[in-house]
């Protein structure tokens, strides 16, 4: 599983967040091929200079990525990883 995600670079909240996973039946390649297409149309729509796309390959949740990739925590945030009042939508 895979998590399409995107983060306000300003604020660092995560305002949307996608679960990508292969279909039954679907071929690696044709995974492969329908994420990156989702990738971009999410890319589009969200296309303002204060978002970033990120994508998690390997990744179940946003807490995960976070423990993962530190760098892209809050500056708000707790030591065990939680989200200081923070919605993450799923």
């Amino acid at each position: 599983m895979d998590l399409l995600m995107v983060r306000d670079r300003n604020t660092g909240r995560f305002v949307y967040t996608e679960r990508m996973e292969r279909r039954v039946g679907e071929t690696p390649w044709g995974y492969a091929r329908r994420s990156v297409r989702r990738e971009g149309h999410i890319r589009t729509r969200f296309a303002e200079d204060t978002l970033e796309v990120i994508v998690g390959w390997g990744t179940d949740s946003v807490e995960e990525f976070l423990r993962e990739h530190p760098e892209y925590r809050r500056r708000d945030m707790l030591g065990d990883g939680q989200l200081e009042g923070d919605m993450v939508d799923q």
